[in-house]
């Protein structure tokens, strides 16, 4: 009898210790989309290296990434274009794939949008509590749409000072986004504070954050990835 125990014990280590490096080395497809900090806009009007860059280099060097599709992610581009784009399912001709695919494949979802919605928003004047209400309203739509494709993880990233944003704005932004994460079970990625970091900007004319300030946030992500 106690050597039938002992048998049982050990095949269930033996099964176990199995399914553990299949985990282990199992590859993510990974999807970035957003606006212009997901693309990695400078101040210099290219894009250069991002957050999203770094994770996938980190992904890379664990031998863990299956794809990488960054194209979805446009500069300028608004919450309410992102909606349009999953619901009449665009499709990136050159890679034969439609984006509510790569919804559906991905391991692994970053999103940042707003930031250049917002910034051209307070250019124009302050915002009002109707434009405030309708940009947490129409993320909320957002991220339920991408949560019915994917249940996997997804990363929110927040909102921070941009232009004439104020910071009341940015924290009624970002508590409600918080909630909304909370609610859909996202993560959350707090960048607020990484605005008040001048060496994170390569101009004080620019809200794009230069190399530094997208290593951080790729740090921020890949420290609740492992």
């Amino acid at each position: 009898m106690k050597k039938r125990i002992l048998i049982i014990i050990i095949i269930g280590i033996i099964a176990t210790f199995f399914i553990y490096q299949l985990n282990k080395h199992e590859k993510i497809y990974f999807l970035s989309l957003g606006d212009g900090l997901a693309t990695g806009m400078t101040a210099y009007n290219i894009e250069g290296y991002n957050y999203n860059d770094y994770i996938r280099d980190d992904l890379e060097k664990k031998e863990q990434l299956e794809e990488f599709i960054h194209e979805f992610s446009k500069t300028d581009q608004t919450v309410e274009n992102l909606i349009i784009t999953i619901e009449n399912n665009y499709e990136l001709e050159e890679l034969d794939l439609t984006i509510q695919q790569a919804l559906a494949k991905s391991k692994l979802i970053t999103l940042a949008i707003g930031n250049d919605e917002l910034a051209n928003f307070s250019l124009k004047s302050n915002l009002t509590t109707k434009e405030k209400e309708n940009y947490i309203n129409n993320m909320k739509k957002l991220l339920k749409l991408i949560r019915n494709f994917n249940d996997n993880k997804i990363f929110l990233i927040g909102i921070y000072k941009v232009y004439n944003l104020k910071q009341e704005d940015v924290d009624y932004f970002n508590e409600n986004l918080k909630q909304i994460a909370k609610e859909l079970q996202l993560e959350f990625i707090d960048v607020s504070s990484l605005s008040e970091k001048k060496e994170y900007f390569s101009s004080n004319n620019s809200y794009y954050f230069n190399y530094k300030g997208h290593q951080d946030i790729a740090n921020k992500i890949i420290k609740k990835l492992e």
